[in-house]
């Protein structure tokens, strides 16, 4: 491509057109605010995946240093020399690669189109140990990662409950910081992600790059192991570090398929798995044999071991089975939310004839005037949280409070830094910038195919579900993802949030669902005093694991865990972690 993008370092020495560094003062923005939430300095390292850099503090109080802010210092002739951890955010360039998906005569060759991944990195507060690096997605798929970003798991938050009615974003008192390092990522062409095209205003090439070669369940998920594995080598503090997949929505079957790719990165080259990609296989040994000096599964999982999971997709069309058995049973969830209105919930037994239990109980939720994803809430209530986060994160004052960085100051985002840059075939569902927020006043007008920050991308969740993708078995409602998570399970910890409000993630459906992959799974027993289940394996396969034990808590939470029980959700994976 003409353009190179690089990614802003997380240390603190001055250079000129990077990433800043945060304010030591109050983030918080009013919703009228013109001053960004940062006293920033523009800072960081201009190089394609520049390593960290190294800021020194002089003192005067002879050869003795004062206490270091963090690990990475270095005291010499009462010098203190740091390479302390700093909120950043920038891109990383995806190359468009050849590759095959699927297996057996049904298998395409394919070719993805270049992308522009977004990052967002927020350090723990207190840098004198080893934390874990959490890597937060949403799901969709198409969907941001903007939601888990704001809501509420980092330093500072946009919640209604917290801002009040006169600030955008303040201090989160239930940051993950406490405990960990903190990186968010951006799907393709989703939040402030996008695409790269040599023509973008030629409306056919954008149509022909919109295409399942660039958006599919496995092309994704290469996508995010590229991403982090890149982002991990530039930032050498980091790269050996435990990562954590933070996983919600479908989010979960893409973290699935990432720790499958690394955990057994030779399957992706063998034939053995859905997709074949010869440059991925490369990239994740390479790093395997620098950090780990091994590719055993074993080895690895000391660094990729672990996922959160709020509220997952993780079976494809299994699970909503199972959970539409469930809705049809006496007492249900469904049939309690019925009671509580006073009206009359006519089962898929009532009714006769051909019925989907689970889609008849979405639908009757949404007869009621109420949402699926919280049944308490308005039917809107998708909407609702969509436009919240579009709101915040399309109004440059509030972003950069939240995150922490002068964000204009990062070379990719402003208009003048892409214009190959592309997000949609047709213009006509997706206000414009100017309509939504302030960007344009500080990056410059877009093109009309371009955005600079998109909660959903409805052409993109289009071809994940394509004719295509079904051909494949690679889209989202295919059962074999559950094969991948039972087979994650016996190197992967693993903690899976269970909401009480929440109807189309249905958690308590996970378990029935589980057992159904009879080839692997002997059993599953739920302990709901424990708030754990126990998968049993078969005997004789995935090295004869035995069990393996899940954590379950649950919550008075709709979809959105992180939205409506911060601080339960904080603590339960604080004591996981450290469990």
């Amino acid at each position: 491509m003409d353009v190179v993008i690089r990614a802003c370092a997380l240390g603190t020495v001055l250079v000129v057109g990077a990433c800043a560094q945060p304010s030591a003062t109050d983030a918080s923005v009013g919703e009228d605010s013109s001053e960004s939430g940062t006293d920033a300095t523009a800072t960081g390292a201009l190089s394609d995946l520049p390593g960290e850099t190294e800021t020194e503090t002089e003192t005067e109080t002879g050869a003795d240093c004062p206490p270091p802010p963090c690990a990475a210092c270095t005291c010499e002739n009462g010098e203190l020399s740091c390479a302390c951890l700093e909120p950043a955010a920038g891109f990383i360039e995806l190359e468009g690669v050849d590759y095959v998906l699927g297996q057996g005569p049904n298998a395409l060759a394919l070719s993805s189109t270049d992308s522009r991944q977004f990052w967002a990195f927020q350090p723990a507060q207190d840098q004198r140990q080893p934390a874990p690096l959490f890597v937060f997605f949403n799901g969709g798929p198409g969907v941001s990662s903007g939601m888990l970003l704001g809501l509420s798991t980092g330093e500072r938050s946009f919640d209604p409950k917290l801002t009040g009615p006169d600030a955008a974003v303040v201090d989160n008192p239930h940051s993950w910081t406490s405990f960990a390092n903190l990186l968010w990522i951006d799907a393709r062409q989703t939040g402030f992600s996008y695409g790269l095209l040599s023509d973008p205003s030629d409306a056919s090439a954008r149509a022909q790059a919109m295409d399942v070669a660039s958006f599919n369940s496995y092309r994704d998920a290469a996508d995010f192991v590229r991403t982090l594995l890149r982002f991990l080598a530039a930032h050498p503090s980091l790269r050996a570090t435990e990562v954590v997949l933070v996983a919600e929505s479908y989010g979960g079957i893409r973290a699935q398929i990432m720790l499958d790719m690394l955990l057994w990165a030779n399957a992706y080259e063998d034939g053995t798995r859905k997709l074949s990609d010869a440059a991925l296989v490369d990239e994740i040994q390479t790093h395997h044999l620098e950090v780990h000096a091994s590719t055993a599964a074993a080895d690895v999982s000391a660094q990729f071991g672990r996922q959160v999971l709020i509220q997952p997709a993780l079976t494809g069309s299994v699970q909503q089975f199972t959970a539409g058995a469930m809705f049809e049973q006496p007492d249900s969830v469904i049939e309690q939310f019925a009671l509580e209105l006073g009206v009359d919930y006519p089962s898929c037994a009532e009714k006769g004839g051909p019925c989907d239990a689970y889609g008849n109980a979405i639908s009757f939720i949404g007869n009621q005037g109420r949402s699926a994803y919280d049944y308490r809430a308005p039917a809107s209530w998708l909407n609702d949280v969509f436009n919240l986060v579009a709101a915040r994160l399309n109004d440059v004052d509030a972003t950069q409070a939240l995150l922490g960085v002068e964000i204009t100051n990062i070379a990719g985002i402003a208009a003048r830094d892409r214009p190959q840059g592309w997000r949609f075939v047709s213009a006509d569902p997706y206000p414009a910038d100017a309509d939504l927020g302030n960007w344009p006043d500080h990056g410059g007008a877009l093109q009309a195919w371009d955005r600079y920050f998109l909660s959903f991308n409805a052409e993109a969740l289009g071809q994940f579900r394509s004719y295509e993708a079904r051909l494949l078995n690679v889209d989202p409602a295919d059962g074999h993802f559950g094969e991948l998570f039972v087979s994650n399970l016996v190197f992967v910890d693993t903690l899976i949030t269970d909401a009480a409000y929440d109807v189309v993630i249905y958690t308590p459906a996970i378990p029935a669902a589980l057992e159904s992959y009879t080839g692997l799974v002997a059993g599953v027993i739920v302990d709901p005093d424990a708030r754990e289940w126990t998968i049993e394996y078969q005997d004789g396969v995935l090295g004869d694991p035995g069990a393996r034990v899940v954590s379950v808590p649950s919550y008075a939470a709709s979809h959105a865990v992180s939205y409506d029980a911060p601080g339960k959700l904080h603590a339960d994976v604080s004591a996981w972690l450290g469990g």
